[in-house]
């Protein structure tokens, strides 16, 4: 028998309903809650409002995000973390009332779910926006969760995973938005972060305006190819968002944003697992040692005639770093940009380790504009976090070309000999062939005061190869013979001359030489020599690198 009592509670719910527009299915969550009189009553009431939160959106907005090809945020969540680890919180957050009618009823977590848990039995925090809920949009309520979740994670001290899907601000709750919960308060948080913890974006639907510069604040930017996009400013007339940051087109090929393209979604969450494998929780720690397996004095027969001694021709340095490396395995960063400098993690005897290795099969191995920055960029973050850098250089020069020089070669070079003066970590570089002018700097060996330079038989180096410097030093003597003979002979002596010179260089400049098939022994047995390396520098605020 109803009672006047439970009829003008109903009366009640009934008319919150219509003016908060709730759902009476989470008032009457709420009103079990209320009334349970065991905890098992009231653990019952909050798990049935836990289970209608975590629909998002709805089926029908579940349905639309499958229909384009993403899952949603708590679907990435579940397939990036380790089985049985998540531990969102927030969860019953909702966003403030704005009068707008933009289904905040309806708006749980505020489009973003945030939390903890484990891959590979380690902590990581995540966040992740929800583009089943308003969008994704970034609002008052979703900036604060993803602020905190930040904090929260500079104080656990672990690496920070962001997936990115939103249609950007909330133009709505623009009124009520405090700068101490927005993007700017992200973009703090992610500049605090940087060299602390490592920091991984993954942009798996639209991502623009500020939160496009929220992402490019990370270490590693993952991007899905086909269906994420990412930019900063609004695309002009007869351009769609698409097409103005396409993950293939634009950020993996030409502007050099995306690190790591993945060719779906699940591909995208697995390669995020790999990249955290060879990472260390924060800058304290080192990166886990993994043993694959692999013999650390294994000999590769197919590396002693891998690299011609005719050094017009090519080769694979691909193929070069998977015969050195434990089980052949490569991760690469920034694998389509910049392409005649190869990135990467590996490993040595189950320890990580950055490689940096000119590609002769682009290029010539040339350095440039692009090449630079690439370089820059990555051997910063190994030094930041404590892991051995290896250069494999054949470097006949930063490239000569008068496009380069006016797109400012000389301020990118000058960054890259920054980035890698001040490295700390272990450095060893291995001389393949050639390593001319301007490239014995970007590929240092002990010329930046590295700790190891050695070099394959195969080495050739100095200020330019010989052909170029009796052209220029001989030059007069060489236009006064006027035979064509006779001057053809003169300047093959020259050259001889000159390259029995350079032999004397490669000879003092050269601290141990290969045997090629040794490689991979000889850079396991240095990394444990140098693995307790300490270098002390002059105090200084910060360096003023060229940017």
């Amino acid at each position: 028998m109803t009672t006047q009592k439970d009829q003008e509670e109903q009366e009640l719910l009934r008319r919150m309903t219509e003016r908060l527009k709730i759902p009476p299915e989470f008032l009457e969550a709420r009103r079990r809650l209320k009334e349970a009189k065991t905890v098992a009553e009231k653990v019952k009431a909050l798990e049935d409002e836990r289970r209608m939160i975590l629909q998002g959106g709805g089926p029908d907005a579940i349905k639309k995000q499958h229909e384009r090809g993403r899952l949603t945020a708590r679907e990435r969540v579940e397939k990036l973390l380790d089985h049985g680890t998540l531990q969102e919180l927030d969860l019953w957050h909702r966003p403030y009332e704005t009068g707008f009618d933009i289904g905040e009823e309806r708006g749980r977590g505020d489009g973003v779910v945030v939390g903890y848990g484990q891959v590979h039995s380690r902590p990581i925090t995540f966040w992740a926006q929800d583009a089943t809920v308003m969008g994704g949009t970034v609002g008052t309520v979703h900036a604060r969760k993803v602020t905190m979740i930040m904090k929260n994670a500079l104080d656990a001290m672990t690496p920070v995973v962001g997936i990115f899907d939103s249609e950007g601000l909330r133009a709505h709750d623009v009124i009520q938005y405090p700068e101490f919960y927005s993007t700017s308060a992200m973009t703090y948080f992610q500049t605090v972060a940087s060299g602390v913890l490592p920091k991984i974006a993954l942009v798996m639907g639209p991502c623009a305006g500020d939160m496009s510069i929220v992402a490019g604040l990370s270490d590693f930017i993952f991007m899905v190819r086909g269906t994420s996009y990412m930019h900063l400013a609004p695309p002009p007339d007869g351009t769609s968002g698409e097409q103005l940051g396409d993950a293939w087109n634009v950020h993996a090929k030409v502007s050099g944003s995306c690190d790591v393209l993945a060719e779906n979604e699940d591909d995208c969450l697995k390669r995020c697992r790999e990249l955290l494998s060879y990472l260390p929780q924060n800058n304290t720690e080192k990166p886990p040692v993994v043993d694959k397996g692999d013999d650390p004095n294994r000999r590769e027969e197919e590396l002693l005639e891998i690299v011609p001694t005719n050094s017009a021709l090519p080769y694979s340095m691909y193929r070069v770093i998977s015969l050195i490396v434990d089980k052949g395995e490569f991760f690469e960063i920034k694998r389509y940009w910049a392409r005649n400098l190869i990135t990467g993690f590996a490993r040595l005897d189950g320890k990580t380790v950055g490689i940096v290795a000119n590609n002769p099969q682009d290029k010539g191995g040339c350095m440039n504009l692009d090449a630079a920055d690439k370089m820059s960029r990555f051997v910063r973050f190994c030094d930041a976090f404590s892991i051995p850098v290896i250069w494999l250089a054949d470097c006949p020069a930063f490239l000569p070309a008068v496009d380069e020089e006016v797109r400012g070669l000389i301020r990118h070079g000058s960054g890259v000999i920054y980035a890698n003066t001040e490295v700390t970590t272990p450095q060893i570089t291995v001389v393949l062939r050639k390593l001319y002018g301007g490239g014995g700097l970007a590929m240092p060996g002990q010329w930046l005061l590295g700790d190891l330079n050695v070099a394959w038989p195969t080495q050739e180096r100095g200020l330019m190869a010989p052909e170029g410097a009796v052209s220029i030093i001989y030059r007069r003597e060489l236009s006064e013979i006027k035979d064509q003979g006779e001057r053809a002979k003169q300047e093959k002596r020259r050259i001889l001359e000159l390259d029995w010179g350079l032999d004397m260089l490669l000879r003092e400049s050269t601290q141990q030489w290969l045997d090629p098939r040794d490689t991979r022994p000889f850079l396991i047995n240095a990394l444990k020599w140098l693995e307790n390396r300490k270098e002390e520098r002059p105090g200084r605020k910060h360096e003023n690198i060229r940017i």
